[in-house]
């Protein structure tokens, strides 16, 4: 029996036309609640990105990749990045090796708008603010992007072994500590609430949800997923324009 499900954000509860949720999904999502399934969102997004469509309505939040995890009774976890990893990738974006998107809990800002930065922006509906490298070194860093190629993601995480990189799509890549990541937040929230991890469901699009659906009891890779998430998955639905959590809940007799 499930017992908890997590979702990622953009292109899997969020759909990438409207920037909203699906109705068949909020009816999904109803009838798993009524099911008595605890619903979970599991994001990249921090909190402060999180649009309003999704800040209610879920019993608790795996934030910043799994860096800042909280419930109704509080966060349970929270890892930053090392300053002198912060450091190393902020002196390759003052070297002009790509733009990148500085996080810590209620602020982001990017340090250049770049083509990729533009594109991403287009493509998830957001409009990140312009800042200075520099200010990421005096602050508690939870989450850095790097606007770069996958060919080019080395740049990242060469000498620098305070970081760990997963790409959640072509545009950029996100740099997360050491130990960090969607499994860590996951098993943070599994031993709070008792939960085992085969009364378990997740469902993810991007890279960056492999590893969310492989630390899951049944993981679900959405329509529009690469084929390395759909490899990844015990099962793949339809998009998330075309009833994609509503078809999976059905078929695996979720609901």
């Amino acid at each position: 029996m499930i017992e908890a499900a997590f979702f990622d954000v953009d292109g899997t509860l969020l759909s990438f036309t409207t920037h909203d949720i699906p109705s068949s999904t909020r009816r999904a999502l109803a009838a798993l609640r009524d099911a008595g399934v605890a619903l979970y969102v599991a994001t990249g997004r921090s909190l402060a990105m999180l649009p309003e469509a999704v800040r209610s309505g879920f019993d608790g939040y795996i934030t910043v990749n799994g860096q800042v995890c909280f419930d109704a009774d509080g966060e349970f976890r929270r890892q930053r990045i090392e300053p002198e990893g912060v450091r190393r990738v902020v002196d390759r974006v003052r070297a002009g090796a790509f733009d990148a998107l500085f996080m810590t809990e209620g602020r982001s800002f990017v340090s250049g708008k770049g083509e990729r930065v533009r594109d991403n922006e287009r493509h998830v509906g957001l409009c990140n603010d312009l800042g200075d490298p520099d200010e990421a070194l005096d602050l508690e860093i939870l989450q850095m992007c790097a606007f770069v190629a996958p060919r080019d993601e080395h740049l990242v995480t060469d000498d620098n072994p305070y970081v760990t990189t997963a790409r959640w799509c072509d545009d950029f890549c996100d740099i997360m500590p050491q130990g960090g990541g969607k499994p860590a937040g996951v098993r943070a929230l599994r031993e709070r609430h008792r939960i085992d991890i085969a009364d378990t469901a997740a469902f993810g699009v991007g890279g960056n949800d492999i590893a969310l659906l492989r630390c899951a009891g049944i993981g679900v890779a959405m329509g529009n997923a690469g084929d390395d998430v759909k490899a990844a998955a015990d099962y793949v639905t339809t998009d998330v324009d075309d009833d994609g959590i509503w078809n999976a809940c059905r078929a695996l007799g979720l609901l």
